[in-house]
């Protein structure tokens, strides 16, 4: 059913289905109501009035009409089938030959609350359908069945409990993520994480161990500040944009806050994040609107509505949002909320990194497998936010420049770069050298070898551009900058690298802040 085209172009039944039936098969349900299941299965807020707002109402009323187009369509023929009655919440299953034809409500027939085996809730909820392995012996909806019968009620119970099954993530998540259930070592205290960083605070949500120090040297701490949630370990078959694709293999996901400690000042605040579940090529396949959650930052929101597929532009994608002249609260930390909305949240990463509070700090990036430490000590980060291309390493004569091993290597190909950034306006700075031509094979007779144009957000930067020509030669730099730049709504400069003539390239990338 969840799978069908009634359901899965309407998450929030889905959603609302799904929850109904883990509450009806659940050893300990729940009592429901409509607060429980705004909270619960609707992402609603924990200050959610039901009296103020008809929103569970609503939801209930379309996932009765969902069950019974369903049933008058793609489901016609399934001899089971899900009740849903008017004014209760409680599930019923029962066989199709067995709802009378006069019952006039094609989504089954009114019994009273004893037959149906319905229990008041003492809150004034609507009734509930008692589990029927607990009370079989009061459920009058399904009759006594012939062999055939039963073996067909058997066969219903077993694809039940794969559904609950399903549903609680032991098969569509458990493919891709493992929770785990050891709690993180007690030294992932309170304290200030120690660090290496100058300063800056870098925590792997759902990492377990100590510490990691990623491939540009930098010291990422274990798990900690937490509260709620669990850790999960993903399984990524693959992922686009990430230089060090351990930062992300590890997510807190669920309800949870980050009370985190830190030096009072001004910080860029990073997260980062990847979607395994849904989107083309995952398991659960599902498109932009499967997962939503909002983040607050110190009690203000932060992300509204937040969906990672939508804006990272597809699954198994690493994305981070950017924030700048994040400060901490009165008690001297830093505190973050996951909200969910629709599915669970999640975070694989939080960096908090002082800056000057006005300016985000530099995004500077080499063309290479390692980080570059140039004559003015300013640190170039090794290779990401790439989509696309080759990455690729000269071994020829230095360029002749202050820093001749910054343009060491290249990306090359039909590319993109997606920079992500704070609100703002940035100048970008393309450095560029030709290493092929001139050098590896002989320039062409006719005309440039290379020509390529430059996009950001759309936008052209560089049309035709040849660095060749431009340079006046091979192993030679040359810069392109472009000021005014700001990023989409998604928080990413994209800069897009198009082939006119043979492949595109470039070898080092800066950002800088032109705030005041």
């Amino acid at each position: 059913m969840l799978s069908s085209e009634t359901f899965s172009s309407s998450p929030s039944q889905t959603r609302l289905l799904k929850y109904l039936c883990t509450n009806h098969f659940s050893e300990n349900r729940s009592v429901l109501n409509e607060y429980r299941i705004g909270v619960e299965a609707l992402g609603r807020p924990r200050d959610f009035d039901p009296s103020k707002n008809s929103g569970v109402r609503v939801e209930v009323h379309r996932l009765r009409a969902k069950l019974r187009g369903y049933y008058e369509t793609e489901g016609a023929s399934h001899c089971i089938r899900i009740i849903l009655e008017e004014g209760h919440y409680g599930l019923q299953f029962v066989r199709h030959d067995d709802v009378p034809a006069s019952s006039g409500e094609s989504q089954g027939f009114r019994s009273s609350a004893k037959d149906r085996g319905e229990t008041l809730a003492r809150d004034g909820s609507p009734p509930i359908v008692e589990n029927p392995a607990e009370k079989a012996n009061r459920i009058r909806v399904l009759p006594q069945f012939s062999a055939n019968g039963m073996a067909i009620v058997a066969a219903a119970v077993v694809v039940a409990i794969v559904v609950v099954w399903v549903m609680n993530g032991a098969w569509s998540r458990g493919s891709f993520a493992r929770t785990f259930s050891a709690p993180p070592p007690q030294a992932l205290g309170m304290a200030p994480a120690a660090t290496a960083n100058n300063g800056s605070i870098l925590i792997l949500a759902g990492y377990q161990k100590e510490k990691y120090i990623d491939r540009d040297g930098s010291v990422w701490v274990g798990d900690r500040y937490f509260a709620g949630g669990n850790a999960v370990e993903l399984r990524l078959p693959y992922i686009q944009g990430a230089a060090d694709i351990t930062l992300y293999r590890t997510a807190r996901t669920g309800d949870f806050s980050y009370d985190i400690p830190v030096k009072a000042g001004n910080y860029d605040l990073r997260l980062s994040f990847v979607e395994t579940i849904f989107g083309p090529g995952t398991y659960a396949s599902r498109g932009e609107s499967s997962r939503v959650f909002s983040v607050f930052l110190n009690g203000q929101p932060l992300l509204v509505e937040f969906d990672i597929l939508s804006e990272a532009g597809g699954a198994y994608r690493a994305f981070t949002r950017v924030f700048k002249g994040v400060s901490p609260g009165s008690d001297g930390m830093v505190h973050l909320k996951f909200v969910r909305y629709f599915d669970q949240p999640i975070v694989n990463a939080i960096e908090l990194v002082p800056d000057s509070g006005s300016r985000m700090n530099p995004v500077r990036i080499v063309m290479q497998a390692n980080s570059y430490v140039d004559h003015a000590g300013s640190v170039w980060g090794s290779d990401e936010y790439a989509i696309g291309g080759v990455l690729d390493t000269h071994q020829k004569t230095p360029v002749a420049t202050s820093d001749p091993h910054l343009l060491d290597g290249e990306r090359f190909g039909h590319f993109a770069y997606q920079i992500p950034v704070a609100p703002g306006r940035y100048t970008v700075t393309l450095h560029f050298t030709e290493a092929f031509y001139g050098t590896v094979v002989a320039p062409p007779d006719h005309g440039p070898g290379r020509v390529f144009d430059v996009y950001s957000n759309g936008v052209a930067l560089l049309r035709n551009f040849d660095i060749f020509g431009n340079a006046g030669g091979p192993n030679k730099p040359v810069t392109e900058a472009f000021k005014g730049i700001e990023p989409n709504a998604a928080g990413l400069i994209v800069l897009s690298f198009v082939p006119v003539k043979n492949y595109a390239c470039v070898s080092a990338i800066e950002v800088t802040d032109e705030s005041p």
